[in-house]
């Protein structure tokens, strides 16, 4: 009788430990997906600040800020790119994950 039990107990745990793992997945993914999109947010005030300062810089004839501004918004929009490349990889996760596809 116990090992009927400590069977059925097992099979139990083998069989809802992918639905858990899935269920693990699916909330890891979401919060990455949000994180990703604070940050794209955040490159993207990052951005329009840099145009704004590189422009008045410019108005104002003062190169060597004007040259500090433009590598700021480079890197910016360097980083706005690779953090809207991981929302999309995140997303296709979180998709793939939802429909228990890998």
């Amino acid at each position: 009788m116990k090992r009927k039990i400590v069977w059925a107990f097992v099979a139990t745990l083998a069989l809802s430990a992918p639905a858990l793992a899935a269920q693990n997945d699916v909330k890891k993914d979401r919060r990455e997906l949000r994180h990703d999109r604070h940050d794209v947010n955040a490159d993207q005030k990052d951005i329009a600040k840099d145009k704004a300062d590189l422009k008045d810089d410019r108005e104002d004839g003062n190169q060597a800020d004007a040259k500090k501004d433009a590598r700021d918004l480079k890197r910016d929009e360097r980083d706005l790119r690779h953090d809207k490349k991981d929302a999309r990889h995140d997303a296709r996760d979180l998709k793939r994950d939802r429909h228990g596809r890998k």
